[in-house]
Parts: structure tokens; C-alpha cells; sequence
């Protein structure tokens, strides 16, 4: 298969200059909305703005964001510039239950009656308050993984407070796996994705050669896994079968929840599960040679991104629960070997 490629020079600029990318038609009809994500990495996430033909005013929205003032201004502007307005909004589907893809949604639906929907799990998982934990009592996995104590109560509070982005998020419809969606002039197949959360979604665009792929197949990015939701007994071996479930759109543009357009699909998923099962075997290195490391102590033996000693605070949770999840990949493959 071909190598990766970006497909939108102007957003992968931004995302290099450190700005908004402008709005973008991807398809005909179809709009690119870059909404900001202040202090954070990525930097914004896209929401996807499909206009009806014809005389029809409608407006469909394929995730919503981060819930800022700024961006509800930014979001409202930028339909103007597009001979739309919020009210005009119908629908607004949800890749998955995280916060800055669920954050404008409320305010949406109000604004404009619009019907909020979302995989039947994600909802279930917000019922639950499992948006960030993936279903995990965090504190007693700190203690399970050998976090030191001092850095127990800094993480706690990360997790803690995470789990509570998107509580409020209303649901009118609940989605399925092959449900197709009417989306004005579109219609797009519901894949079931789960892996970075356990509802997420994609939508393959038919006949327009392109997926709207969330957080489940980004350009730059290696998504983190089980980050919301109940978790499986092996989360990433679900997330592989998801990448797979994505072969009959191989050759498909992506359009992703953030970062740029790239093509082909294909190509990326290869690329991401090739990153995690390397880092499933280094684990298994680091393991053969010390056979009693704690969760905590190996993942400061495998490499991360700029190293583990400059990983942010706000990203060692998650550092952590894919330690985990590569841990029992091994013990298991272990097993499975006797």
C-alpha cells in the first residue's frame, strides 16, 4: 500500500505554525471547522460541517469540539461564513463520549433543537461517569501498578477530574454498528470502533471515498487506548479488530478529529498497530530481563515520546493504562506458550 499522505497542505501548515487551520471544504458541501483547544496538545479539534443542498437549510455536524465561549463564537461565525446559521443545525453526531468532541454539544441542541447521538455504549458510559477512566477505580489502580505515593494523589486528581468532561452531554439517539445516517446530500455507515474508547465511531462517507475517523485513526498521533468506557479483558486486541474492521475503506481520505486530512487509511492503521505492537515487544524485553517490575517502573523503561522523565503529568495516567494493557499482552502471550 502506498505510503501516508497529507491531503490538506493548508492544515498541516497551521498545525506546524502553531494556529487555527481555516475553514475547509473537504468534499462539496462538506466543511472542516478547526475549534480550539487552549494549553492543550493537539491543539484543536475539528468539527465537520455538512450543508444540505437544494433549497434545504439543514446542517448536519459530526463532533462538536471543546466547550469554550471562544469557540461557540468561532463555531457560530464560521456557519455564518458559510450562508448558515446554528439554528440551522439537525443533527449532531458524536465520534465518542471525550470532551473536546462533546463540548459544544448542548449548547447546539438548545440553540437549534438539533438530535445529539452517539454509540449506545458511549452513552451508557456517560450514564456511568466512565468518560476518562475506562472503568477502572483509579485510585486502587495507582496502587495496583506501584505508583509511588508521592505521585498518587497528582494523579488521582488528573483522572478525577477528567472523568468528569462530558457528564452533561444529552443523548436523543442512540447508535448501532451498520446503522447508516442521513446526513443532507451524504449517508454514512456506522463502523463500530472500539479501541480509544469502547463506543467509538467511525462514519464512511458513501461514495465519496473518505471516513470521518475521530480519535480512532489520527495522522500524527498513535491513539491511547481504553480511555473511556468499560473496559475488556484485552483492550487492545479490540482496537486491532477495529483497525481491521476500516480494510474495505483502505484506500479512503481520512478526515480526522484533529491534526490534517491524510490518505490512505490503509496505511496509517498499519502504521499505528505496527507502534503498539513494538511496544508490546520491548515490553516483553524489559520483562525477561527484570520479570518483577511493577507497572510504574516499566513504563519508565520504555520509550515515550521526548522520554518518560518529560512526559506531562496530565498524560502519565494514560502512559500508565497502556503500560498495563502491553503488561498482560505479554503475560498472556506468555501463558498462551506453555
Amino acid at each position: 500500500m502506498d505510503p501516508v499522505r497529507t491531503t490538506s497542505d493548508s492544515q498541516r501548515s497551521a498545525l506546524g505554525a502553531g494556529t487555527l487551520p481555516v475553514v475547509e471544504e473537504v468534499r462539496p458541501g462538506i466543511h472542516a471547522i478547526a475549534l480550539d483547544m487552549p494549553g492543550m496538545q493537539p491543539p484543536y479539534a475539528f468539527s465537520y460541517a455538512i450543508l444540505a443542498g437544494g433549497d434545504s437549510r439543514a446542517v448536519h455536524v459530526v463532533d462538536a469540539g471543546l466547550d469554550t465561549d471562544a469557540n461557540w463564537a468561532a463555531f457560530g461565525e464560521a456557519l455564518a461564513s458559510l450562508g448558515r446559521a446554528v439554528a440551522d443545525v439537525e443533527t449532531v453526531t458524536l465520534t465518542h463520549l471525550h470532551f473536546d468532541h462533546t463540548g459544544l454539544a448542548n449548547r447546539i441542541r438548545e440553540a437549534s433543537g438539533a438530535r445529539v447521538r452517539m454509540h449506545a455504549d458511549e452513552a451508557a458510559a456517560i450514564r456511568e461517569g466512565l468518560q476518562f477512566s475506562a472503568g477502572h477505580d483509579v485510585g486502587d489502580m495507582l496502587g495496583e501498578w506501584g505508583v509511588p505515593e508521592q505521585w498518587r494523589d497528582q494523579l488521582l486528581a488528573i483522572a478525577n477530574s477528567r472523568a468528569d468532561f462530558g457528564a452533561t452531554v444529552i443523548i436523543d439517539d442512540e447508535l448501532a454498528d451498520g446503522d447508516v445516517l442521513d446526513l443532507g446530500d451524504y449517508r454514512a455507515a456506522v463502523i463500530h470502533t472500539p479501541g480509544h474508547t469502547t463506543g467509538h465511531i467511525c462514519l464512511a462517507l458513501e461514495g465519496a471515498n473518505a471516513v470521518f475517523t475521530g480519535d480512532h485513526v489520527l495522522p500524527l498521533i498513535n491513539p491511547g487506548v481504553a480511555l473511556g468506557g468499560k473496559r475488556t479483558a484485552d483492550p487492545l486486541g479490540e482496537y486491532y479488530g477495529s483497525l481491521e474492521k476500516l480494510a474495505p475503506h483502505a484506500e479512503a481520505e481520512a478526515l480526522p478529529g484533529h491534526g490534517f486530512r491524510f490518505a490512505p487509511l490503509g496505511s496509517r492503521c498499519a502504521e499505528i498497530r505496527e507502534h503498539h505492537e513494538a511496544r508490546t515487544r520491548q515490553a516483553a524485553e524489559r520483562l525477561s530481563d527484570e520479570p518483577g517490575l511493577t507497572v510504574w517502573q516499566l513504563a519508565g523503561k520504555l520509550s515515550w515520546t521526548g522520554g518518560w522523565e518529560n512526559l506531562p503529568i496530565v498524560s502519565r495516567v494514560s502512559a500508565l493504562a497502556q503500560t498495563d494493557m502491553h503488561y498482560a499482552r505479554v503475560v498472556s502471550t506468555a501463558a498462551a506458550r506453555q
